[in-house]
């Protein structure tokens, strides 16, 4: 893993979302730490590293330099100043009016009910893998 690309990465989306890297790193969850920690040799968690993609609207392979275009919304993102990254605009991808619309929705619940929902999903993939 190439942490320096990590930290590039964050520095850049924290800059281009008007954000410091610290405020982004504390209200993503991944602590405000975490790339002091980088920068000592501490390899990130992917977890963090999950918490940080979905704060901004990216992948961890954007993250980590695997794919750089791998940018799963894009648009202003004035919502993360504010601590909310829910109304990231959905823009022209392969969403069809239904998907889009079911998105809408996603957004409009409370974050324990995006938990509860996104579980259930899991839940019911796996069990139509299993069949």
């Amino acid at each position: 893993m190439n942490t320096e690309i990590v930290v590039e990465r964050i520095e850049l989306l924290a800059k281009n979302n008007g954000i410091s890297k610290t405020k982004a790193l504390t209200q993503s969850g991944a602590g405000k730490d975490f790339i002091a920690n980088i920068k000592k040799g501490q390899t990130p968690s992917i977890a963090k590293l999950q918490k940080i993609a979905e704060y901004f609207g990216v992948s961890v392979d954007y993250l980590l330099g695997t794919d750089a275009g791998d940018v799963v919304s894009s648009g202003s993102n004035n919502n993360i100043q504010n601590g909310n990254n829910n109304n990231i605009e959905i823009t022209a991808c392969d969403y069809d009016i239904n998907e889009k619309k079911l998105i809408e929705k996603f957004r409009e619940l409370d974050y324990d009910e995006q938990i509860q929902l996104m579980a259930e999903v899991i839940e019911r993939v796996k069990g139509k893998e299993t069949e």
